[in-house]
């Protein structure tokens, strides 16, 4: 029939320009089919035995799948081939100087410092600290969100090069690494191992050195601070030696290194301990605020079956909660993948966010349709898969008339009830574009000098939509401060990865022990050499 059209319409002679034409597209799609199961056009050659070869491309061409993760040939069709990370300092247009601007992941804190420079071995860090004539700021994967990896023109290390696998047990359950090293790098390493993380963030796009310097916390139920399940450091002092650290040796350089903003020194390797790589289910419920704290301490505090757990409070009026547990399970994973695969753009998820931040309404639609709907499917998949999320799925089109933030805040777990009808009235009384908040749970830190949790905890993570002016900066920092006071009248404490607008006297309020850390710092630093936001602001 098309030879019938195209002799018709052309003369006989335009078969020869459009059957190679029509016949290499019919090559080039069969050769990426095959590239989706790993496997080279070569295996076209099949197509000359007879019978049997084009039954068997028919086959493997029209009805089996492609690889679920990356091969030979490059990524799944719409997955990223790696987590979101931010850029190595953003150049200054007709700039001759090698001056950059260093900013985090909410634009909201471009600092611009003399130089970046990216170590590629530990000596040439050592040299670079040994030799400096400028102060020096540290950065990982720049996910804080207040200026904390950078001091204005300071000499700023960027730690993502030295991301290497030092040492590995898979019989003791350890892992040594660089600093430098990505939660995901890890979690790929140790996958094949039946083996995970003990404590991570929920994303996987940041740096263990990073999580480390702000002592994160998860979802981890009967865990709490990263520096639970840190064996050991080397850390990298101002005078440019680097020595071993731990709990037990040293115990006063560990505990004003983990949590500490590289007050003291710059984590360079750490030793962490690993658990098990554990099938888990997920289970729902909604209910009341005032019903979460009971509920929480009756299923979920001792349960030693729930591995992580968050409580969701919904806004704009902070009235229900909905409660999600990953529960251990010897059930069938519902994900194909161990880990979680990557999208190269997360339409769905982006689509949503923008419109819960919205309005009301956007509010509204989330909590009473779109949860619902997605807490109805049965999912099971494994630990990692779970702690393996991706930023890019948080990122709007353009930061640079709005930008999504976060806060937090802790208070022990018996004054629940109370910070959540004081946050809920500054929220409510300042109309803070609030988009979730997401309870979590943390033991006591076992010492860090500018630990957040001092005893049992329930953290509230605050994540908001501003605007990117100076009028919206300062509204926030007055709501800020009042969060802060309403946290400290608790015995609670603030979260210092996120903007600077505590008081000094709130800042020392919530850490009552950074006078001993700044005193260990005019010991080990005098000089001042290490700086970023933080110490700009607090270290007097």
């Amino acid at each position: 029939m098309l030879y019938n059209m195209l002799n018709a319409a052309f003369a006989p002679a335009a078969t020869f320009v459009i059957y190679p034409l029509l016949f290499w597209a019919l090559f080039a799609t069969a050769a990426k089919r095959l590239h989706d199961t790993n496997k080279s056009a070569w295996w076209l050659a099949f197509l000359l035995v007879p019978v049997a070869g084009p039954v068997w491309l028919v086959w493997l061409l029209g009805f089996r799948k492609g690889n679920v993760y990356p091969n030979r040939f490059g990524t799944v069709p719409g997955a990223a081939a790696d987590y979101y990370k931010n850029d190595a300092g953003a150049l200054i247009p007709h700039l001759k100087t090698e001056e950059r601007l260093i900013n985090d992941v909410t634009q909201l804190n471009p600092v611009l410092v003399a130089q970046v420079v990216v170590p590629q071995t530990v000596e040439e860090l050592q040299q670079i600290v040994r030799t400096a004539g400028k102060p020096l700021s540290v950065g990982g994967g720049r996910f804080s969100m207040g200026g904390q990896t950078a001091s204005p023109q300071s000499i700023h290390i960027d730690m993502r090069a030295l991301n290497k696998v030092l040492a590995f047990s898979a019989e003791q359950k350890t892992i040594t690494v660089q600093a430098g090293a990505r939660w995901c790098d890890i979690q790929h390493y140790i996958d094949p191992h039946g083996l995970s993380i003990k404590i991570m963030q929920t994303y996987a796009n940041f740096t263990v050195g990073g999580a480390l310097s702000v002592n994160c916390h998860g979802r981890y139920i009967g865990l709490g601070p990263l520096i639970l399940s840190v064996r050991a450091l080397d850390v990298l002092l101002a005078n440019g030696e680097i020595i071993q650290v731990s709990p037990t040796e040293r115990s006063g350089i560990f505990y004003a290194c983990v949590g500490c903003y590289n007050a003291i020194a710059i984590i360079v390797n750490v030793t962490l301990d690993l658990e098990d790589n554990i099938a888990v289910k997920r289970q729902q419920v909604k209910m009341k605020g005032n019903a979460y704290k009971p509920y929480f301490f009756e299923n979920v505090r001792e349960n030693k079956d729930v591995i992580f757990h968050n409580g969701d409070i919904y806004p704009p009026f902070y009235k229900n909660v909905r409660a999600v547990s990953w529960v251990r399970t010897d059930e069938k994973p519902t994900e194909k993948t161990r880990l979680m695969p990557l999208a190269a753009a997360y339409p769905l998820e982006r689509y949503f966010m923008g419109a819960f931040s919205k309005n009301h309404f956007g509010k509204w639609r989330r909590e009473f349709i779109i949860d619902p709907l997605l807490y109805k499917f049965k999912k099971v998949h494994y630990r990692n898969y779970e702690a393996g999320y991706d930023v890019m799925e948080l990122e709007p089109v353009s930061r640079k008339q709005s930008t999504y933030v976060l806060q937090e805040y802790f208070v022990p777990v018996q004054k629940f009830d109370a910070f959540l009808a004081l946050m809920s009235e500054i929220f409510i009384r300042h109309n803070v574009n609030v988009i979730n908040v997401s309870i979590r749970h943390a033991k006591a830190d076992s010492g860090s000098l500018l630990a957040w949790a001092r005893e049992e905890v329930f953290a509230f993570v605050v994540y908001y939509k501003q605007n990117t002016d100076d009028a919206e900066k300062g509204r926030v920092a007055v709501w800020t401060r009042e969060l802060i006071d309403a946290a400290l009248s608790l015995d609670g404490a603030y979260y210092l990865p996120y903007q600077p607008h505590a008081t000094s006297e709130q800042f020392h309020r919530a850490y009552p022990r950074a006078k001993e850390l700044f005193t260990l710092k005019k010991e080990l630093d005098p000089t001042g050499k290490f700086r970023n936001v933080i110490w700009d602001t607090y270290y007097k």
